[in-house]
């Protein structure tokens, strides 16, 4: 679905952040991203989005224009907004404005969005009154509730505690089973390996490892990729 052809990149000024990066991104997957801080893998996410444009190398995506894209790709980002003057149903739906819905279809669907992620009972409350966990469960209700074929994910659980994580990353492996291919960055080495198909871990730009969760996430590969000591 997505791929990446010898992609390079490096922001004005600086040495290259991404190198030569390939890879291809299929439906049916839940992927994992990992990596010491600044190692590109927010970066990656932006370039895939087409936020960023790589310096060589191309990526392949499945649309054309910012229309194509917003009915292929809901994108989550890593801060979620503190204050927007809505309820949490009215943040959610707002997943359907690329579609040309009818009212009644919309609010169905963020209906059942919002019971699979345990927010309906708090639909109406105002956004701004939500902790921080919450809030990012109102963003990934309102990236489902798009209806794309493409989840990306920036820390999206960075907030949660680890009870939810697990509900959390249990629906995201089940979006995925279902045909979605979910592209998540994350530090959490504890509770997401557990339900991630595939893993890719990036050491100074480059796809240092990849593959299944107990081939990559090795005390080996650990020490090297976060420069870990005894």
């Amino acid at each position: 679905m997505i791929g990446l052809h010898e992609v390079s990149f490096s922001y004005p000024g600086s040495s290259a952040l991404l190198k030569q990066l390939s890879f291809e991104f299929e439906r049916g997957f839940f992927y994992g991203i990992y990596g010491a801080n600044g190692c590109g893998k927010s970066t990656l996410l932006k370039l895939i989005t087409g936020e960023l444009i790589p310096d060589s190398g191309r990526v392949d995506v499945p649309w054309q224009n910012e229309k194509q894209r917003s009915c292929q790709l809901a994108f989550m980002e890593q801060n979620v907004p503190e204050h927007l003057p809505l309820t949490v149903r009215e943040v959610a739906a707002l997943g359907r404005y690329p579609w040309d819905r009818s009212c009644h279809a919309e609010r169905g669907k963020t209906t059942e969005i919002l019971d699979r992620l345990g927010l309906l009972v708090c639909a109406d409350v105002p956004y701004e009154h939500l902790s921080g966990g919450e809030r990012q469960r109102v963003m990934l209700a309102r990236a489902l509730v798009q209806e794309t074929p493409l989840l990306l994910l920036d820390e999206p659980a960075s907030s949660m505690d680890i009870g939810f994580q697990h509900h959390f990353y249990k629906m995201l492996k089940q979006e995925a089973s279902a045909g979605k291919c979910i592209i998540m960055v994350s530090h959490d080495l504890f509770t997401a390996p557990g339900y991630l198909d595939k893993i890719l871990m990036l050491k100074a730009g480059e796809l240092f490892q990849h593959g299944i969760g107990k081939e990559v996430i090795t005390d080996e590969n650990l020490r090297e990729v976060y420069s870990l000591t005894d």
